[in-house]
């Protein structure tokens, strides 16, 4: 790896440049969030140190499946709800309120595109039709047969604790009112393929193929869709911009296609970014 691909840049002029133009020539900028955001909230990461599924390894992964929803309904959504309580305690942070702000600034420009299930982002006013949740939400649920739609999961739960088991009555909550077929969590399982019915993943392709300005944050790559959807954004000619404290393979390929790349947290630095874009706007 040569010096360049290795040294981490700082808001440059050269960047703020960059970001100055895009917005005055009225060019949209997608934002790619991952775990990490999340973890500045308090919430464990999937793939790093202490993480969900690196702790627990395959259990965790296992039970992150449509077969083991199958197989142990009732195992499944305990499982569900217990990881909904604590992104329900969590609060947003400044990650996500630069998130919000962007979309506040440039309107229908921006589009998020968040792996992360918490609905963090929203809860820090980023709009729901702004963002792409690739890999769904902990607030909704959909059944597990071939009735459409998604539903809010009852207030029932929301007093959910890791010592309930689900009753007779809960699992009546948990049923399908058109074909009486079990509910399940509205999330991406390991063994499932992304969709746009459910998912997005057009809607992700169309808006990080026609941005000018691609930012990803708190990710490493690990969960491929982010490194797809960056590169689609670079092919197309977008300006890759990754934040993290750490190298990661989004770092490299934003670097290698000529991009920037930014050491911090992205609580640290997406502030920075969203305060350079307000200014752009606001000029």
């Amino acid at each position: 790896m040569t010096d360049s691909q290795t040294c981490v840049q700082k808001l440059t002029p050269e960047l703020v440049s960059t970001i100055g133009l895009a917005v005055a020539e009225g060019d949209s900028v997608v934002a790619i969030t991952g775990a990490g955001v999340s973890a500045e909230s308090g919430l464990r990461t999937y793939r790093g140190n202490g993480g969900l599924w690196t702790e627990e390894g395959m259990s965790a992964m296992t039970m992150a499946t449509a077969a083991y929803f199958v197989r142990y309904p009732q195992k499944s959504w305990e499982w569900y709800l217990s990881r909904r309580l604590d992104a329900r305690r969590a609060s947003p942070n400044r990650a996500h309120d630069a998130a919000a702000d962007l979309a506040d600034a440039l309107g229908d420009r921006f589009t998020l595109i968040t792996q992360n299930i918490d609905r963090l982002h929203h809860r820090a006013g980023m709009p729901l039709d702004r963002q792409v949740e690739i890999h769904g939400h902990h607030e909704g649920m959909r059944c597990a047969g071939e009735c459409i739609g998604i539903e809010p999961i009852p207030d029932r739960f929301d007093a959910w604790t890791e010592e309930d088991s689900l009753t007779d009555a809960d699992k009546q909550l948990l049923t399908c009112s058109r074909c009486d077929d079990l509910m399940r969590p509205h999330v991406l399982w390991f063994d499932e393929f992304y969709d746009d019915t459910h998912y997005g993943i057009h809607t992700a392709q169309g808006a990080v193929a026609r941005a000018a300005i691609c930012i990803t944050a708190g990710t490493s790559g690990g969960v491929p869709i982010a490194e797809r959807l960056a590169t689609i954004a670079a092919k197309a000619g977008a300006t890759l911009i990754d934040v993290n404290p750490d190298d990661n393979a989004l770092r490299r390929l934003a670097l290698d296609r000529g991009g920037h790349a930014l050491e911090g947290s992205a609580g640290e630095v997406l502030p920075e970014l969203a305060a350079v874009v307000r200014n752009a706007v606001e000029r």
